[in-house]
């Protein structure tokens, strides 16, 4: 399931043109052209590591010869590397992989920028431990269970009777150390793969033809996480209510964006914003403050960002990322500040009545008598909840939706390990 070149025909090849959304390049070569054989596997890698950035195909001018008479070509190996609709660039002979970057840099196709990983990530190895096999087996395996309505959300990870989340269904267990150890994949790539539902056959194998064997994913939790606090993925400034919380969170995407880019970034820079963060957090205690707890808490626990090793810290950024989409959902269904906090409300007025009662603690035919009291006062609220609940797993599709195709494309676009 890795990507390897196109293989075009004089039919094809203008379709594919027309249909494409990135720069193309073309390899003219023949089976009989010894220069062409060498440059195969140079192809090859390219096509492998070039999601995102680049398209790569090849045209046997053996089979189909009008090709060349239509571009001038004289001799092969020759290279076309279409950009918008002018003229394509052209490159003649055999190249190494280093001398092939370097002439799509030429022409604003970098494939080699890379920020380099932190020495504190522990993961050593590749995805899949680079083997396609391996690969193939679990892409299978999961793509089955999600066939048959194996494949579910939790709130963690989890699996039980042969059904539950994405990264559970790839090695039929819970536990986030066999997962990593099992696929060769970070644990923090497991507990986003869970929380961007994955469910369908059809997801899943949209995942899988985007995570491949041999890859060094140990960046993409945090350009996801990049991603789904900037406003690609949700408008969170407007929804935040605290100016302080949106210039925090503007600090982390700036703090996030140098480190990205290969700066070494000072501790003292992210502490700074994790400490923020925590005592935000603790000031956010009212009912209508829902939202801005929920984000205080990721930027606190993404102060510094962590290693993807840490399966606990990247489960509660996963816990919170469902919270916040919930909180997002309710306010995409027309939910007033008062709406949103009412459920904490709730919860705080029946806590009060369990403190009051003279055993401390409530009987169920109690629990009982105080839910039809607070329905009997609450009963317009109760219907527009009930509402919401009953849509929830379609309201939820676009969102998730975003999701998995954001982390589609970070996975596509990760270099080899």
């Amino acid at each position: 399931m890795l990507n390897k070149p196109n293989e075009l025909s004089d039919a094809s090849f203008d379709r594919f043109l027309a249909e494409a959304r990135l720069p193309v390049l073309v390899d003219l070569w023949a089976p009989w052209c010894v220069p062409c054989r060498t440059m195969a596997p140079i192809i090859d890698n390219l096509a492998k590591n070039s999601g995102g950035k680049l398209l790569v195909a090849k045209i046997d001018v053996e089979k189909y010869p009008a090709i060349m008479e239509r571009y001038g070509v004289r001799g092969i190996p020759t290279l076309l590397l279409f950009r918008d609709t002018g003229e394509p660039a052209r490159q003649v002979g055999a190249l190494s992989l280093g001398q092939l970057n370097a002439w799509l840099a030429n022409h604003q196709v970098d494939m080699v920028s890379q920020p380099p990983v932190r020495q504190a990530e522990a993961l050593e190895w590749a995805s899949f431990y680079g083997d396609e096999g391996l690969h193939e087996f679990i892409a299978q395996r999961v793509i089955g269970h999600a066939g048959a309505g194996d494949i579910t959300l939790g709130l963690g990870s989890f699996w039980m009777d042969g059904k539950g989340t994405t990264s559970a269904a790839m090695v039929h267990q819970p536990d986030p150390h066999a997962f990593e150890r099992m696929t060769g994949l970070p644990i923090a790539l497991g507990r986003l793969m869970d929380r961007c539902g994955y469910l369908n056959a059809g997801q899943v194998g949209g995942l899988f033809a985007a995570l491949r064997a041999g890859k060094d994913y140990r960046l993409v939790p945090q350009r996801f996480m990049q991603w789904w606090l900037g406003e690609e993925s949700a408008p969170w400034a407007g929804y935040l209510r605290d100016p302080q919380l949106v210039r925090l969170l503007a600090r982390w995407q700036a703090l996030c964006a140098e480190q990205l880019a290969g700066r070494e970034m000072a501790a003292d820079d992210w502490s700074a914003v994790g400490g923020e963060a925590a005592l935000l957090l603790q000031s956010y205690q009212q009912p209508d403050r829902q939202l801005e707890k929920v984000i205080a808490a990721l930027l606190r626990d993404l102060s510094p960002v962590p290693v993807t090793t840490e399966g606990d810290k990247w489960g509660n950024i996963a816990l919170n990322i469902n919270w916040a989409q919930f909180q997002q959902l309710e306010i995409l269904s027309g939910w007033s500040d008062g709406d949103r906090a009412t459920p904490e409300i709730r919860m705080g007025w029946f806590k009060e009545k369990e403190r009051l009662s003279p055993a401390g603690k409530l009987t169920q035919e109690e629990i009982t008598q105080l839910r039809a009291e607070w329905l009997e006062q609450n009963t317009e609220f109760f219907a527009r909840e009930n509402a919401f609940h009953q849509n929830l797993a379609r309201l939820a599709l676009p969102v998730s939706a975003r999701m998995q195709q954001a982390l589609n494309r970070l996975l596509a676009d990760a270099p080899d390990f």
